[in-house]
Order: C-alpha cells, then structure tokens, then sequence
C-alpha cells in the first residue's frame, strides 16, 4: 500500500500562471477562467455564481524509498467547483483510478490499481485585494473514503487552508496558502493513526500575452501531531488558454528535502467553465 503522506506529497502542482488572482466576479461571461489545478496552491478566487467549473489531469510521480522506489500513476484528478454565491462555492474532489508500483529489495514487490478517495468542501472567499491587503478566502474539505483498499485512508480526515493573492503589477501575480491537513494511515498490525501535518505553498506566475502563463511554485508539509518528517518540493509549468472558458496546463517538478530527495513528478491537464 502506498501511503498517503507520499502520494500527497508528490502531488505537485500549481495555480495557473495565466489566471490572474483577483475577486470573484457575479457574472461567468465577464470572469476570467481562474484554475485550481493541478496545484497545490489554491487561488483565492471562486467561480461565478451559478457557473459550473471542470478541471481534470494525469499524474506521474517517482519517489526514492532508500531502498526500493515507488511510482504512481493518477488518471482522473477530477475537482468540480459549483459557484453557490457571489463569495462561496461547493467542491468536490477525486483522487481519480491509480496504478501504484513498489520496489524495495528483500522487502516488497507489487503492484496495485484502484480507485482513490473522493473530498468534499467548499471555498469561502473573504476579501479583496485592496493596496496592501490580499485577495484572501478560506477552504475547507473532508475526505471521503471510498476509495478502493489500498488507496483509501479509511477515515473523513478533514483539512482547512487560507490562500491569499496579490497583484504584481499587469504581468505577475502572487499566491500562497497556509493550512492544517489530518491524515489516517494504518500501521503494521492493522491498527490505525490519524496524524495532522501543516500545509504551505508558495507560487509565483506571469503571464505571456492574453492566452499563455507560466508559473513557478514552492510547497511542503510537516509532522504537527509528531515527529514526521518534512517535505519541500518546487515545481513549475506552462498553461494555454484555448477559449475564454478552456484551459490547457503541463507541470512538472521535483524534491528538495531529504524526505523527497530523488522524486519527480510530471502531468497535464485541461480544466473548462459552463456556461462560458
């Protein structure tokens, strides 16, 4: 089974680049297409009222065990944004269908395919940017363990973040999330452990001309409840706007602390808004 401290930690990602960070608009016709995916940090914009909004992707992740490797395979990674409100929309989220490997000599050697988890929550926005105050709004999820065995946590583990925005002048923007995350894993013998972890991002993007963006992150988590271990990963990546309402993203990235050293991860995704 992979855990699911490793599968979050290489799910790398980042707010799209092109997209900028700015309030929530009423009406779907005049808002700009703003993506939560496939990132780790969130913007701190919701969709437009009654708008639906689709974001979807494939994941590649490779982590070093020492000794042994691991990889996972994620086709799915769906979230579904409702706009309820002019400041508050509901999410739901799916890990998606999973292929995982696991190689460590004289250890173990498997493989594995399911469905993951699925979340639920909503997103909260706060306030607007105004001089040196941030877009800032609140996010709220609780997992929902449906997944197959060896993907599943077993538990509605919740978590929270604040994301907050700012604009960099026309071209750049900056983002950043901070939050609590609660996980339960099993340990040998079959009992359980619920864990909490903090959560932090850190993502710079810029805009090439009305429809491209590309965009830098920095993000990781670490033991609150115990002793665990720290992740920090950076990552970066290209997005295309197709049409106002359709979006293309390709990202990649890779592991900076020891706990991540030798990982990579790669994907791409499209995410589209109805009506546009």
């Amino acid at each position: 089974m992979v855990s699911r401290v490793e599968r979050n930690a290489l799910l790398a990602a980042c707010a799209a680049a092109c997209s900028c960070f700015c309030g929530g608009a009423t009406g779907a016709e005049d808002a700009p297409l703003v993506t939560d995916r496939p990132d780790q940090t969130e913007s701190a914009v919701v969709v437009p009222r009654r708008s639906l909004q689709v974001e979807a992707g494939f994941l590649h992740s490779d982590l070093d065990l020492s000794p042994g490797s691991s990889s996972l395979d994620e086709v799915g990674q769906l979230l579904l944004r409702y706009g309820l409100g002019d400041a508050l929309e509901l999410r739901f989220a799916w890990d998606g269908w999973q292929w995982a490997e696991i190689d460590a000599p004289g250890l173990v050697s498997l493989e594995e395919d399911g469905a993951g988890d699925a979340a639920f929550g909503a997103k909260l926005a706060l306030a607007d940017e105004r001089g040196p105050r941030p877009d800032i709004a609140v996010l709220a999820h609780v997992r929902l363990p449906v997944g197959d065995d060896a993907f599943s946590s077993d538990a509605f583990d919740p978590s929270f973040r604040f994301s907050f925005a700012h604009s960099l002048g026309e071209r750049f923007s900056l983002g950043y999330n901070a939050g609590v995350a609660w996980e339960t894993s099993q340990l040998l013998g079959g009992d359980e452990t619920t864990r909490s972890r903090a959560i932090w991002t850190l993502a710079l993007g810029s805009s090439l001309g009305r429809r491209a963006g590309v965009f830098v992150e920095a993000f990781g988590d670490t033991g609150l409840s115990d002793e665990g271990r720290t992740a920090t990963l950076v990552d970066g990546g290209w997005t295309y706007l197709l049409r106002p309402n359709l979006q293309l993203d390709v990202s990649g990235g890779f592991g900076v602390s020891d706990a991540v050293e030798d990982s990579w991860f790669a994907g791409f995704g499209a995410s589209w808004r109805w009506p546009d």
